[in-house]
């Protein structure tokens, strides 16, 4: 299938997504807490998310400002302390505004600078006979992994008898790409050496995660290197060129805690010199040929939301299967909250991932 410049127009992304329903390879999950709740969730969502966009902001034009490299990266090496810590994250997470409130206290800056490839070690004791979730979790290629997308992790592998496995990388702007993308093909091919076959394993990822686990999997195609049984992706960033509409019509708006600005900056330290659209590094480029399963977990106001839809075009041209689930919330990476719509959206995953090892889908 061929994307042609008509799709790139701002209402044909409505007609692409009616046309993926209709053949049931896209479809919308109804909202599980009423509707007095759904609305007091959009409201408190669209407020994390304004004040989200403008810590963002004054976060970039901060790093920008400094005076020298390593000033810089020596601020950087302290909020990703904050990060791994769980005193402060680069989204609010299960307690939201407090928890970007809590960081602008004084001597929040303070805790000790921690070696950020060193914080995502396996969340349970290595057994190859079981099943492993490689969850890659997202931070916009610079930060180390939350408490909480850790505990997201151990929920989903939990949900279908996994041990949930983090994936490690170096970060960026010290190392770029294809760093990163190396670190985890050389931990999927350690998972695999270690006694568990491909065919026991499911890759997942958020955000920036999704991203890099997407181009782990390409890497590993072109090495002829076994691909998992399935993939698992919450709202993933395929396109680091930022070529949809949703970039534009959701980041000029509350209904994404992202602007395009914000990408811009993580993804081109990410890049460094690699062009935004040189499909190793951004998937939406790509062809997906000999790709394993996947499913996507989306909201229809998130930033990312052209991204999913494109990624389902991909798939459908490459004869992949692919299931994209959606949910109408203004929530970047929903299962970061502790709501019913997040408790739904891992069962479902755990569902699928499940059906995958099982042979059943």
């Amino acid at each position: 299938m061929t994307l042609t410049s008509a799709a790139s127009l701002p209402g044909v992304i409505d007609n692409r997504l009616v046309a993926l329903e209709a053949r049931d390879i896209v479809r919308r999950i109804d909202a599980a807490a009423g509707p007095l709740w759904r609305c007091a969730d959009a409201f408190v969502a669209r407020g994390e998310n304004w004040l989200t966009q403008r810590w963002l902001a004054r976060l970039i034009r901060r790093a920008t400002a400094m005076n020298n490299q390593d000033e810089a990266l020596a601020w950087l090496q302290r909020l990703r302390s904050r990060a791994a810590g769980g005193t402060w994250s680069f989204l609010p997470d299960d307690r939201g505004v407090l928890t970007m409130v809590e960081s602008m206290l004084p001597g929040a800056g303070d805790a000790a600078p921690v070696d950020a490839t060193d914080t995502a070690d396996a969340l349970m004791p290595a057994d190859p006979m079981r099943a492993v979730l490689f969850y890659v979790p997202g931070g916009g290629f610079m930060l180390p992994p939350t408490p909480r997308q850790r505990e997201i992790a151990a929920s989903l592998a939990e949900g279908f008898g996994a041990r949930a496995e983090i994936g490690r990388h170096r970060l960026a702007p010290e190392h770029h790409f294809p760093v990163p993308v190396d670190d985890l093909c050389d931990q999927y091919i350690s998972v695999m050496r270690s006694g568990t076959p491909p065919e026991r394993m499911i890759v997942a990822g958020d955000s920036a995660g999704a991203t890099l686990a997407l181009s782990m999997l390409l890497a590993l195609r072109n090495r002829t290197i076994a691909m998992p049984a399935g993939v698992l992706l919450f709202s993933p960033w395929t396109d680091l060129a930022m070529r949809g509409w949703s970039y534009i019509t959701k980041g000029a708006s509350s209904d994404s805690p992202f602007r395009m600005e914000t990408a811009a900056f993580a993804a081109r330290l990410y890049l460094h010199d690699t062009l935004p659209t040189d499909g190793a590094a951004s998937p939406a480029y790509a062809t997906l040929e000999g790709f394993p399963p996947m499913t996507v977990h989306c909201s229809r106001y998130d930033i990312h939301f052209d991204d999913a839809v494109r990624l389902a075009e991909q798939a459908e041209a490459a004869n992949v299967p692919i299931r994209v689930n959606y949910w109408d919330s203004p929530r970047h990476h929903l299962e970061r909250f502790g709501s019913r719509d997040a408790n739904e959206s891992i069962r479902l995953a755990a569902d699928t991932a499940r059906g995958w090892l099982d042979g059943q889908v």
